[in-house]
């Protein structure tokens, strides 16, 4: 019988982990568990977090609409929203995520008199709603930080850094291939000047 591959859980992302500084793999991540397992989950989330703050194809909503005003004026954000932004359409917008609300750094206020009818936002997701190519980079990156902080061992730390060397560059080709990258609009300026408005000459 064929062995059922299925993408990366939490559990076996801290067993990865564990298994860098040679413990034995765990059946739970929940409930009590051993000072090594806690330490490894809670830099599995650190390491999750910052990497999903630069925000990603897989986690980056453009043109986001569900937006409203609240009883104060103030446009509130997803609970999981980490960057906020005009989207392309709107790039004379300035605004950013302040307190969990939108905020106008123009204007330097975060009331409205109407919710913006698009923005981008960046939305970090729960570990296992990720593609496989960001649970990879991210329990191998985290396994590299686990044990330079639990064992200090350099030499460790840099074949655990080989590691996530070869991780992040399936990381970029695969987000490179799924946001369908390229050199004329990948990028918010390129797509500035090449979207701009023809100056009229006399």
């Amino acid at each position: 019988m064929a062995t059922q591959i299925t993408p990366t859980t939490e559990l076996q992302a801290v067993n990865i982990m564990l298994s860098t500084i040679g413990e034995a793999p765990v059946n739970s991540i929940t409930g009590t568990t051993t000072v090594d397992v806690s330490t490894a989950k809670n830099i599995l989330d650190e390491t999750s977090m910052s990497i999903q703050s630069l925000g990603w194809n897989f986690n980056t909503h453009t043109n986001y609409k569900s937006l409203s005003l609240d009883s104060n004026n103030k446009v509130p954000l997803p609970v999981n929203c980490v960057k906020a932004d005009a989207n392309q359409s709107y790039r004379h917008l300035n605004y950013t995520i302040r307190d969990g609300f939108l905020y106008d750094m123009e204007k330097h206020t975060d009331v409205f008199t109407s919710a913006p009818s698009s923005v981008d936002l960046v939305l970090v997701q729960q570990f296992e709603h990720l593609p496989e190519y960001a649970r990879r980079y991210i329990t191998v990156k985290a396994a590299r930080r686990f044990a330079a902080r639990f064992i200090g061992d350099s030499q460790l730390t840099q074949l655990t850094a080989q590691d996530e060397n070869e991780a992040l560059v399936n990381f970029t080709q695969s987000e490179a291939q799924e946001s369908d990258t390229n050199i004329l609009n990948g990028d918010s300026n390129t797509f500035s000047i090449i979207n701009r408005t023809t100056r009229r000459t006399y």
